[in-house]
């Protein structure tokens, strides 16, 4: 009887002390913006890289959890030989677009993590490896994404 009293009790502290399990999130790139939205990320992307929205394509997702959504953006056609895209991490601040970062890599997803309260986007730099990835953390002192230190 003690035994298995103490037994269920290591497996209740064991269970207790566990971790849920987190998932990376997709980037949906095929939801519909705002007409108004779509003109001033393409004003923005003329002035700033001399280039239009219609050579990316654009997936919206709150980064900070503030109810508004920030928006990653997807070159259509990356680089051939490396199949890396640049992807541009936008977001609105009353009439203007900023720039929270410019990344290189094959893909971008939303991680399980956060830094300061903002999350953490994984690039993938490697189409067929999904393990080899860098993470993207929020730098409150520079205002944007910057690659994590290991």
């Amino acid at each position: 009887m003690k035994k298995t009293l103490v037994f269920l009790c290591l497996i209740y502290i064991c269970t207790g002390y566990s971790k849920p399990a987190v998932a990376i999130e997709p980037l949906d790139y095929e939801k519909k913006i705002s007409p108004s939205l779509r003109y001033q990320i393409d004003l923005f992307l003329k002035e700033t890289y001399d280039t239009t929205l219609s050579q990316y394509k654009i997936a919206g997702i709150d980064l900070n959890n503030d109810g508004i959504n920030e928006h990653i953006l997807k070159q259509r056609r990356c680089n051939v030989v490396t199949k890396q895209c640049t992807h541009l991490i936008l977001a609105e601040k009353k009439n203007e677009i900023l720039l929270l970062s410019k990344i290189k890599a094959y893909n971008l997803m939303i991680g399980g993590t956060n830094s300061y309260g903002i999350k953490d986007v994984l690039a993938f730099t490697n189409e067929i490896n999904d393990y080899n990835f860098d993470i993207y953390m929020w730098s409150p002192s520079r205002k944007m994404y910057i690659l994590r230190a290991e």
